[in-house]
């Protein structure tokens, strides 16, 4: 882009607050109260048999805790029954999705729950009951993750298995304590062996890590304090192939300060660059307890190349390397394969030390299996949840798959369910990074723009789109070859390498990002994110599109190829109007931004479009891993109202959409026009909560609009500056030099 402008600021006082007046509404569910209430007295009962036998034994015995199931009529949801459940002494410790929750209760309580179902049913009384469908125990079966369970069908002569226990969230830390040790001990008299000192989830949560007997697992899953049980996922080293060596020594440019490039942590096996180009590597960390072994940097030097050079096969021939992003090296691997709980804290202690002075965190490994989607992984959630407490971003490979080895065409394997993204790229506050074949190969299923043969694809958690973004990287041959171009090079200490991995096209992205955080003013992340899905260019046809063939894009691209240019400018043709702020439940906002009257009067041929007007909002909701399907506590919904040919302002927003799923952090689309009047046009902007957030909670959201001249007339920019007289002005970004 030769015509590079700043984007426009949209200031507080062109954003309207719209008095919102939020209902809720009773349902009369119809249900004779004697027939009801039998029902859920019999499900007490059930309950309580289960509790008696086990209490001798239960984690819980001693602190008289009844722990089971609620379970709400469909079209209800905890989030407006909370009240009720409360008020009838029990606790929800977790939701498994709007109709079912688990509780807490204790036992003197849950005899006086009884009875109040008993006069229900006798006589009617409390007529709120009509809003539960049942109460049900809470048994080993809801505890085991369908991994666990296809693994012992697959595998019925395994004898012992490496799993997480996650405890019953939200209980207090004292009990939650009592709980753990009980449980450990209870491990030990089944044969079991503690691999690791457990440990706990930024939200407070324990999980215990343990090699237990396959024939006591329903056992252990049965005491009351334990919520989930998972097989422990591992997170696999590859090592690097160099193909060849350097044939001069690599130079930096000389004209490059690296004080002021912006920061990208690398959270790997250690970064290791040639000694001439070290200097972009100003730190270098160890995690509590890791040590440098044979491996160091096999894995963490070329992803760290891409993070800090980009695509290093268009710079091979030239004299110097000029980097983009300084690396901070934090290494948290020192095995081949590295168990979640390790990598779970040693990510913790990294952003606590690093936090402070780098916004953007790299970290290219995955699980080895794919996620199941109901459910949001431990360290999925656990990265959302540090994205909130330090507003960062972690940019994530959305993993890889083998499936290339097994099939004979694309199609095949992006239908194989074995292709789904893996934890922890399922982060809804993450960016997840996808691969893109940049270069077409022979004896390639993939040809160039089509979906990487091992990348995984969505839908991530709840349906929801993954990869979020993409990035080009190799191919890879059914023979396993990884043919060298542009897009697959990389660093090693020695030479350059040819990688297949959204390993490092994570990086990529990481670095773009990096780009796009030097564009954006007092250092707002969350608006860089938003910038860089505002500027992705998409790799499909819009044409004559279906919403279920642009759902398979999405999930397959996300928003489209990672372009840090064409998110970090503006120029004549194009405009960005960029925006942050927050809102609550009871406003409703109106953005306004401007279109002139150059672009409103170019005249097009009948049926052609001359503006297209790209929306980007990303919300920042609170999060909350117990809340199951009920995940995400808010999301906010944009759309575009225009002034019309006669000067009304409409509603105008794409009958096929990219991406305008509700309980997405996400709302990110575009719409093309062909007739319409210049002047203020708006985004509306709505919040929608659920689960725990009050009507006065602000909630932070970053917005981006951009307005292109399809005609590329060339003026619209300096009419844009000229009619608004100073309303808009250019951002003048940040820079702050950290050593």
């Amino acid at each position: 882009m030769s015509d590079k402008k700043n984007h426009l600021w949209i200031p507080a006082q062109e954003v309207t607050d719209v008095p919102k007046s939020p209902t809720a509404r009773n349902k009369d569910y119809g249900v004779t109260p004697s027939e009801h209430g039998q029902k859920l007295s019999q499900g007490l009962q059930e309950i309580l048999k289960i509790f008696e036998r086990f209490k001798a034994s239960d984690s819980l015995s001693e602190e008289e805790l009844v722990t089971f199931k609620v379970v709400l009529q469909d079209g209800e949801d905890f989030a407006s029954r909370r009240q009720l459940i409360e008020d009838e002494g029990m606790k929800i410790n977790a939701v498994k999705d709007k109709n079912h929750a688990v509780v807490t209760v204790k036992r003197d309580i849950f005899g006086t729950l009884q009875q109040r179902v008993s006069r229900y049913r006798d006589e009617g009384r409390k007529k709120d009951f009509q809003y539960i469908a049942g109460f049900e125990p809470f048994r080993a079966a809801d505890k085991k993750t369908n991994d666990l369970v296809r693994f012992f069908k697959e595998n019925p002569d395994e004898l012992s298995i490496d799993v997480q226990m996650m405890l019953l969230p939200d209980l207090s830390p004292e009990v939650r304590d009592r709980v753990q040790e009980k449980i450990e001990e209870k491990i030990v008299e089944k044969n079991g062996k503690i691999q690791d000192e457990p440990y706990h989830l930024t939200d407070g949560t324990a999980i215990i890590r343990a090699m237990v007997s396959v024939s006591s697992i329903d056992e252990l899953s049965d005491d009351q304090g334990i919520y989930r049980v998972e097989r422990t996922a591992f997170f696999q080293h590859i090592a690097s192939s160099a193909i060849s060596g350097f044939k001069t020594s690599l130079q930096l440019d000389p004209g490059t300060n690296i004080d002021e490039l912006p920061i990208v942590v690398v959270l790997d096996d250690g970064v290791d660059l040639p000694d001439s180009i070290s200097s972009v590597v100003p730190v270098h960390w160890l995690a509590t307890g890791v040590h440098k072994t044979s491996i160091f940097g096999g894995h963490g030097t070329p992803v760290a190349s891409r993070a800090a050079f980009a695509d290093l096969g268009m710079h091979i021939g030239d004299a110097y390397l000029s980097p983009r992003a300084k690396i901070v090296d934090a290494t948290i691997i020192d095995t081949g394969r590295t168990p979640g709980n390790i990598v779970l804290q040693r990510i913790q202690e990294a952003v606590a030390e690093f936090a402070p002075i780098g916004k953007i965190f790299n970290f290219s490994y995955n699980a080895d299996i794919p996620i199941e989607g109901d459910d949001m992984s431990v360290l999925g959630s656990e990265l959302d949840l540090l994205c909130r407490a330090h507003h960062i971003k972690f940019v994530l490979s959305a993993g890889n798959h083998k499936l290339v080895f097994s099939e004979d065409n694309l199609k095949d394997i992006i239908d194989d369910d074995d292709s789904k993204i893996a934890e922890p790229a399922d982060a809804m506050l993450g960016i997840a990074v996808g691969a893109v074949v940049g270069q077409t190969h022979p004896g390639s299923v993939s040809k160039m723009n089509e979906i990487s043969p091992y990348s995984r694809r969505g839908p991530g958690f709840a349906g929801f789109y993954k990869p979020d973004i993409t990035a080009y990287g190799a191919t890879q041959c059914k023979n396993g070859v990884v043919p060298p171009d542009p897009y697959s090079l990389c660093l090693s200490k020695t030479g350059y390498c040819a990688m297949a991995g959204t390993s490092f096209t994570a990086p990529t992205v990481a670095g773009d990002l990096a780009q796009v955080f030097t564009s954006v003013p007092d250092g707002d992340i969350e608006l860089a994110q938003a910038l860089l899905y505002n500027g992705a260019i998409p790799l499909y046809d819009r044409v004559g599109i279906r919403q279920e063939e642009i759902d398979l894009a999405g999930n397959l691209y996300g928003r489209g190829l990672s372009s840090p240019e064409n998110s970090m400018y503006s120029s004549e043709n194009k405009v960005t109007f960029i925006h942050s702020g927050t809102m609550n439940r009871l406003n409703k906002k109106r953005v306004k931004f401007h279109i002139p009257k150059v672009l409103a009067d170019t005249k097009v041929k009948r049926g052609e479009s001359k503006a297209r007007v790209t929306v980007t909002c990303i919300a920042q909701p609170p999060i909350d891993r117990t809340k199951g399907s009920e995940y995400s506590a808010a999301y906010i919904s944009a759309s575009i109202h225009r002034l019309n040919s006669k000067g009304n302002n409409v509603v105008d927003n794409p009958s096929v959409s990219d991406n305008r799923n509700k309980w997405d952090t996400c709302y990110h689309f575009s719409n093309e026009f062909s007739a319409f009047a210049s002047g203020d046009w708006e985004i509306w902007l709505e919040l929608f909560t659920r689960w725990g957030v009050g009507d006065d909670d602000e909630i932070p959201y970053s917005l981006v609009i951009t307005v292109e001249d399809l005609t590329e007339s060339g003026n619209m920019y300096t009419e844009i500056l000229k009619e608004t007289a100073g309303r808009f002005m250019p951002v003048q970004s940040t820079r702050v030099s950290v050593r």
